[in-house]
């Protein structure tokens, strides 16, 4: 099945958010809300008349899960993320919330949580592979749909991970990104990231991500 993914900036904070979704019905996914009202994003949804099946959050960090709770109440999807994950969207200073504008906020708890038994998903006839990439967080994973692989913060194009916050680890990271190279590596994988532009991942040098 071919797919599409739409990139929509999230606001305040400059990270992105994706729906993927198909023109063989209107099921989609969303990954990675991080507006707090997801206006653009319900408006994207809605001009072309989806309905999100799946919330996928890649890690627990604020800008990438603040709009759950919009979507959740919309669309009744489906949260799904890491068995760590899973545990910090419900506490405002694990996932950073509290610091960034003193008030903070928890999310919905998670339907589906991912780990290393349970690390695959059906969604309209594509299976969708869960992998656990911890460094940038102990609760980061990436997720491969085809060809298209959706890494959070794991890796941002010219720009090292950050590994400084809570729950980061940078040796743990290079072991994540070496299995990601291993796997990866020569197979025309798109890589979307978020922060920034998409890119191919063989533009880029595993190695520089964890000086």
């Amino acid at each position: 099945m071919r797919i599409i993914v739409e990139r929509i900036p999230n606001k305040p904070i400059n990270s992105n958010s994706f729906v993927v979704y198909s023109e063989a019905n209107s099921s989609c996914i969303v990954i990675d809300p991080g507006s707090e009202d997801c206006a653009d994003l319900i408006t994207f949804i809605n001009h072309k008349s989806l309905l999100p099946e799946y919330i996928i959050l890649t890690h627990e960090h604020f800008d990438h899960i603040w709009g759950v709770n919009k979507l959740k109440e919309t669309f009744d999807s489906k949260i799904v993320c890491s068995t760590d994950c899973a545990m910090k969207i419900l506490d405002k200073k694990k996932n950073m919330s509290v610091f960034y504008n003193q008030v903070g906020f928890e999310t919905y708890p998670a339907d589906i949580l991912i780990d290393d038994e349970n690390n695959c998903l059906s969604w309209n006839g594509t299976q969708l592979e869960f992998i656990l990439t911890p460094g940038h967080t102990n609760a980061s994973i990436c997720i491969l749909i085809n060809n298209n692989l959706f890494v959070g913060d794991t890796i941002i194009k010219n720009i090292e991970t950050v590994t400084k916050l809570p729950g980061g680890s940078k040796s743990i990271l290079k072991d994540s990104l070496s299995h990601l190279h291993e796997k990866f590596s020569g197979k025309q994988i798109k890589i979307y990231s978020g922060h920034g532009d998409s890119f191919w991942f063989d533009e880029v040098k595993i190695k520089d991500y964890y000086k």
